[in-house]
Protein backbone atom coordinates (compact mmCIF):
# COMPACT_ATOMS: atom_id res chain seq x y z
CA UNK A 1 0.00 0.00 0.00
CA UNK A 2 1.16 3.38 -0.73
CA UNK A 3 1.04 6.50 2.06
CA UNK A 4 0.92 9.57 0.52
CA UNK A 5 1.16 12.00 3.18
CA UNK A 6 0.76 15.67 1.61
CA UNK A 7 -0.02 19.36 3.61
CA UNK A 8 1.37 23.01 3.90
CA UNK A 9 4.87 23.45 4.72
CA UNK A 10 5.73 23.20 8.88
CA UNK A 11 2.21 21.19 9.09
CA UNK A 12 3.75 18.25 10.75
CA UNK A 13 4.19 15.99 7.38
CA UNK A 14 8.03 14.61 8.55
CA UNK A 15 6.53 14.59 12.05
CA UNK A 16 3.30 12.19 11.63
CA UNK A 17 5.61 9.74 9.16
CA UNK A 18 8.13 9.42 11.92
CA UNK A 19 5.58 8.99 14.44
CA UNK A 20 3.09 6.65 12.55
CA UNK A 21 5.11 4.33 9.55
CA UNK A 22 9.04 4.66 10.67
CA UNK A 23 8.61 3.38 14.07
CA UNK A 24 11.54 1.12 14.09
CA UNK A 25 15.10 1.26 13.75
CA UNK A 26 15.86 2.81 10.23
CA UNK A 27 18.44 2.62 7.57
CA UNK A 28 19.01 5.07 4.39
CA UNK A 29 20.05 3.11 1.30
CA UNK A 30 20.37 3.79 -2.46
CA UNK A 31 17.89 2.50 -5.34
CA UNK A 32 16.47 4.62 -8.46
CA UNK A 33 16.58 6.98 -5.31
CA UNK A 34 17.57 7.32 -1.49
CA UNK A 35 15.28 5.14 0.48
CA UNK A 36 14.48 4.50 4.30
CA UNK A 37 13.12 1.43 5.38
CA UNK A 38 11.96 1.04 8.94
CA UNK A 39 10.28 -2.37 9.60
CA UNK A 40 7.70 -3.25 7.02
CA UNK A 41 7.63 0.92 5.55
CA UNK A 42 9.83 2.01 2.81
CA UNK A 43 9.62 5.38 2.79
CA UNK A 44 10.84 7.43 -0.30
CA UNK A 45 14.13 10.00 0.99
CA UNK A 46 16.25 10.14 3.63
CA UNK A 47 15.04 10.20 7.20
CA UNK A 48 16.92 10.28 10.69
CA UNK A 49 19.74 12.10 8.87
CA UNK A 50 19.68 15.20 11.63
CA UNK A 51 18.26 17.98 9.19
CA UNK A 52 15.08 20.55 9.17
CA UNK A 53 14.18 18.71 5.96
CA UNK A 54 13.76 14.87 5.25
CA UNK A 55 11.67 12.84 3.03
CA UNK A 56 11.40 13.82 -0.10
CA UNK A 57 12.70 17.37 0.65
CA UNK A 58 16.02 15.57 0.41
CA UNK A 59 15.88 15.14 -3.62
CA UNK A 60 16.23 17.92 -6.47
CA UNK A 61 12.91 19.35 -7.66
CA UNK A 62 13.19 17.75 -10.81
CA UNK A 63 13.26 13.89 -9.12
CA UNK A 64 10.03 13.06 -10.57
CA UNK A 65 10.57 10.86 -13.25
CA UNK A 66 12.86 8.98 -11.17
CA UNK A 67 10.49 8.98 -8.01
CA UNK A 68 7.54 7.45 -10.79
CA UNK A 69 10.22 4.50 -11.56
CA UNK A 70 11.03 3.77 -8.02
CA UNK A 71 7.36 3.73 -6.84
CA UNK A 72 6.82 0.90 -9.97
CA UNK A 73 9.73 -0.57 -8.65
CA UNK A 74 7.95 -0.49 -5.16
CA UNK A 75 4.51 -2.03 -5.77
CA UNK A 76 3.73 -4.57 -3.58
CA UNK A 77 5.14 -3.09 -0.63
CA UNK A 78 3.96 -0.71 2.21
CA UNK A 79 6.03 2.57 0.97
CA UNK A 80 5.89 6.07 2.40
CA UNK A 81 5.69 9.21 -0.09
CA UNK A 82 5.53 12.68 1.94
CA UNK A 83 6.15 16.28 0.69
CA UNK A 84 6.17 18.62 -2.09
CA UNK A 85 7.75 17.06 -4.48
CA UNK A 86 4.21 14.45 -4.87
CA UNK A 87 1.87 17.10 -4.26
CA UNK A 88 1.10 17.43 -7.74
CA UNK A 89 -2.30 15.65 -10.20
CA UNK A 90 0.31 13.87 -12.55
CA UNK A 91 2.27 12.29 -9.51
CA UNK A 92 -1.26 11.02 -8.22
CA UNK A 93 -2.42 10.34 -11.93
CA UNK A 94 0.69 7.92 -11.89
CA UNK A 95 0.26 6.43 -8.40
CA UNK A 96 -3.48 5.61 -9.58
CA UNK A 97 -2.56 3.91 -12.83
CA UNK A 98 -0.43 2.04 -10.84
CA UNK A 99 -3.20 0.34 -9.30
CA UNK A 100 -1.37 -0.17 -5.76
CA UNK A 101 -3.70 0.28 -2.82
CA UNK A 102 -3.87 4.06 -1.73
CA UNK A 103 -3.89 6.39 1.52
CA UNK A 104 -3.87 10.05 0.89
CA UNK A 105 -3.27 12.22 4.13
CA UNK A 106 -3.86 15.67 4.13
CA UNK A 107 -1.80 17.56 7.16
CA UNK A 108 -2.63 20.80 7.85
CA UNK A 109 -2.86 23.62 10.68
CA UNK A 110 -3.19 26.96 11.17
CA UNK A 111 -0.95 29.67 9.35
CA UNK A 112 0.51 30.88 12.77
CA UNK A 113 1.20 27.32 13.69
CA UNK A 114 3.18 26.36 10.74
CA UNK A 115 5.62 29.90 10.66
CA UNK A 116 6.26 28.86 14.30
CA UNK A 117 7.20 25.75 13.86
CA UNK A 118 9.51 26.42 10.44
CA UNK A 119 11.06 29.68 12.55
CA UNK A 120 11.95 27.35 15.49
CA UNK A 121 13.55 25.26 12.99
CA UNK A 122 15.52 28.19 11.28
CA UNK A 123 13.77 28.22 8.25
CA UNK A 124 13.24 31.42 6.23
CA UNK A 125 10.14 30.62 4.24
CA UNK A 126 7.67 33.38 4.24
CA UNK A 127 4.25 33.36 4.82
CA UNK A 128 3.21 34.01 1.18
CA UNK A 129 5.08 30.63 0.07
CA UNK A 130 3.26 28.31 3.47
CA UNK A 131 -0.04 29.65 2.25
CA UNK A 132 0.65 28.41 -1.59
CA UNK A 133 1.78 25.18 -0.56
CA UNK A 134 -1.56 25.16 1.77
CA UNK A 135 -3.71 25.77 -1.15
CA UNK A 136 -1.82 23.27 -3.33
CA UNK A 137 -1.97 20.55 -1.21
CA UNK A 138 -6.07 21.04 -0.23
CA UNK A 139 -6.51 20.98 -4.21
CA UNK A 140 -4.65 17.77 -4.53
CA UNK A 141 -7.22 16.55 -1.44
CA UNK A 142 -9.78 18.09 -2.90
CA UNK A 143 -9.34 15.87 -6.13
CA UNK A 144 -7.73 12.56 -4.66
CA UNK A 145 -8.72 12.03 -1.33
CA UNK A 146 -12.08 10.29 -2.72
CA UNK A 147 -9.79 8.25 -4.54
CA UNK A 148 -7.89 6.90 -2.38
CA UNK A 149 -9.23 6.92 1.10
CA UNK A 150 -8.65 10.47 2.04
CA UNK A 151 -8.00 11.21 5.94
CA UNK A 152 -7.40 15.19 7.46
CA UNK A 153 -4.67 15.62 10.05
CA UNK A 154 -5.15 18.86 12.11
CA UNK A 155 -1.92 19.35 13.88
CA UNK A 156 -3.53 22.45 15.58
CA UNK A 157 -5.82 19.89 17.47
CA UNK A 158 -5.78 15.92 16.66
CA UNK A 159 -7.21 14.47 14.06
CA UNK A 160 -10.14 16.03 12.14
CA UNK A 161 -11.94 14.68 9.24
CA UNK A 162 -14.08 17.74 7.93
CA UNK A 163 -13.36 20.36 5.82
CA UNK A 164 -9.66 20.70 4.06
Amino acid sequence: MFHIVIGQSGSGKTTLVKERFLTEPTEIYEDIIPLTRSGDFIALGKYGIDKRTEGTDTLPYNAAPKIKQQLKRLKGQNVVLEGDRITNPGMLQYIEALGEPAKLYLVKCKLATSMQRLRAAGSTITPAFVKATKSKARNVFLEYGGRFAGEIIDTDGGEDRGRP
